[in-house]
């Protein structure tokens, strides 16, 4: 069954779908057109947008061999970040990891290059979307080193456009400030 994207439904057009649809239709929907945790916020109604969500997922450091990371400029607030995303039912968060990663950079990576630097939560993790959603993120963070020659990097529409950044000389407009200050913690650790 084709599905137009989530946000591209009014609440009242979206509610009537969740209704009429069965459960392996749900599952596609939530899956492949914006992850459950979009989905599950979709079809609160307005009154209910101001009671916060927990959503779980995982971002991606991708580091270079010079030690530069790759930063997302994101293309729903301009802000700049780390390509990751939201848990999707079932699913594992080095899947998550590494599915948005491919999602949003088309760089191919297996569990086995992935490190875990730490999930992180709480207050920081506090987000209001443009909707009015409020979520709190317990997000998962891994590191990948990957050899520039070894990668070709596409962006989706969630980006604006992307790059390496040397840690010290990072864009001042971040969305994941406190996900890279674990990294620098992390790394300095040895």
């Amino acid at each position: 069954m084709g599905f137009k994207r989530i946000r591209d439904y009014s609440h009242e057009e979206f509610v009537r779908l969740v209704k009429s649809i069965n459960d392996e239709q749900l599952l596609e929907l939530s899956a492949n057109y914006g992850g459950y945790p979009v989905f599950f916020r979709a079809a609160l109604d307005e009154e209910l947008k101001h009671i916060p969500f927990i959503q779980t997922g995982a971002s991606v450091i991708v580091r270079d061999e010079h030690g530069r990371i790759l930063l997302q400029q994101r293309s729903d607030n301009g802000l700049w970040g780390l390509p990751g995303g939201c848990q999707d039912l079932g699913e594992r968060l080095e899947t998550t990891a590494i599915r948005e990663l491919y999602e949003e950079t088309s760089i191919k990576v297996s569990e086995d290059d992935l490190v875990l630097i730490n999930t992180l939560s709480g207050e920081p993790r506090k987000r209001i979307y443009p909707n009015g959603d409020i979520v709190y993120n317990n997000t998962s963070l891994y590191l990948v080193d990957v050899r520039l020659k070894d990668i070709a990097i596409k962006i989706n529409d969630e980006s604006i456009k992307m790059e390496f950044f040397e840690i010290d000389n990072l864009p001042r407009n971040m969305h994941d400030e406190d996900m890279i200050m674990e990294y620098v913690k992390y790394i300095s650790k040895g």
